[in-house]
């Protein structure tokens, strides 16, 4: 064989001593039955650094067949008495890196330093275990980032119970105080008439009309105790006081027609012919229904000498009770006094068809009728 051929062979049998050597080759160690296959969705893309490593190494073994001089292979760097640094599987990258171009490395600039510096740092960042076998680990899935506990809002309305609640409980055990609840007037009132009426039951009058009194002091409109008190003032003789009573009554509640009345016949008996028709103009209003107090009117209005006024109400007396022959009497009378002589025979003569009036007014309108 010429020299061409003997480099040839010597070429081959650096080679084999070469993949002799190197234990971590993927065809002697049969590796690429353990590579197993990731899920579709991960297609993960080995790093361009061991690749390009790899031919650094083939060139390098070319390049020293080529420098051959006197059948003498020059020294591989050291790589001829050293074996390479196994390669150990990558993990599967966290962010996939753009692609980058192949670039054909010189002797001088491929070292199996960057290689295995390559690796650690795979290692570092990854916090991965290399495994035996280059096997690619499947990422795990990727979890949601946790959802913040939102702080839990109550309503207005709650918020206000629950620090009404929590004042409660903080203030500890409720006490509970009595209070006497205070009487009204009328209450206070009430009691002193029912005091009244038991010395009433006993004979005690003085007692009763200081009860009564009482009464009115808490209350000037209660009607029972003052209607009470007018009994026992009258059956006293004590007149004034009684017709203080009747007048602070009346200005209180004019309604009470029966009070005007009394007030009136006070007034009338003390010769205040005028106050007395005053006090029954005054609750006029309230008896428009009420014989009584109309004849009592034409009474007072005749000794005024006012007989045309006098007839009116005498009319309104008769009209309201026509079965009454005293307010025929006194309207054949009042008639008589403003010159009506006609209609007053005829008044006079139904005082006497009823049938009601006295002996002494049966004698009085016997005579008007002569």
């Amino acid at each position: 064989m010429g020299r061409g051929g003997g480099e040839m062979s010597l070429i081959n049998d650096m080679l084999r001593n070469l993949e002799a050597k190197r234990p971590d080759d993927l065809a002697k160690q049969n590796l690429q039955r353990e590579i197993r296959s990731l899920p579709p969705a991960a297609k993960p893309r080995l790093r361009p650094g061991p690749v390009i490593a790899l031919s650094g190494l083939l060139a390098l073994a070319l390049g020293g067949a080529v420098l051959h001089i006197d059948n003498q292979l020059l020294p591989l760097l050291g790589m001829a008495e050293t074996s390479p640094p196994a390669l150990a599987a990558l993990p599967a990258p966290a962010v996939q890196s753009p692609a980058v171009p192949a670039v054909t490395a010189t002797p001088a600039e491929v070292q199996p330093t960057p290689v295995a510096d390559d690796l650690k740092q795979a290692q570092g960042l990854g916090g991965l275990t290399m495994p035996a076998a280059p096997v690619l680990p499947v990422p795990d899935p990727v979890a949601p980032p946790p959802r913040e506990a939102k702080p839990e809002v109550l309503p207005a309305k709650n918020e206000t119970a629950v620090l009404k609640v929590a004042a409660t409980a903080n203030a500890g055990p409720v006490s509970i105080e009595k209070s006497p609840v205070l009487a009204t007037p009328r209450d206070r009132a009430d009691a002193e008439y029912r005091k009244a009426e038991t010395a009433l039951a006993t004979g005690r009058s003085g007692e009763a009309t200081e009860a009564l009194r009482g009464a009115l002091k808490h209350d000037a409109g209660h009607v029972p105790a003052r209607q009470a008190l007018l009994r026992q003032l009258l059956d006293q003789r004590k007149f004034d006081e009684a017709m203080t009573t009747l007048q602070e009554g009346l200005d209180l509640q004019p309604m009470q027609t029966g009070w005007a009345m009394s007030l009136a016949r006070l007034q009338l008996e003390r010769g205040d012919v005028t106050a007395a028709d005053l006090t029954l103009s005054r609750s006029q209003a309230y008896a428009e229904t009420n014989a009584d107090y109309a004849a009592f009117q034409g009474h007072l209005k005749t000794r005024l000498g006012a007989h045309r006024l006098a007839v009116a109400h005498y009319q309104r007396a008769a009209r309201l009770s026509p079965g009454e022959g005293r307010w025929w009497l006194g309207l054949g009378l009042a008639q008589e006094a403003d010159g009506k002589s006609a209609e007053s025979k005829e008044a006079l003569r139904r005082a006497l068809a009823s049938a009601t009036l006295s002996s002494e007014l049966t004698a009085v309108a016997e005579q008007h009728l002569r």
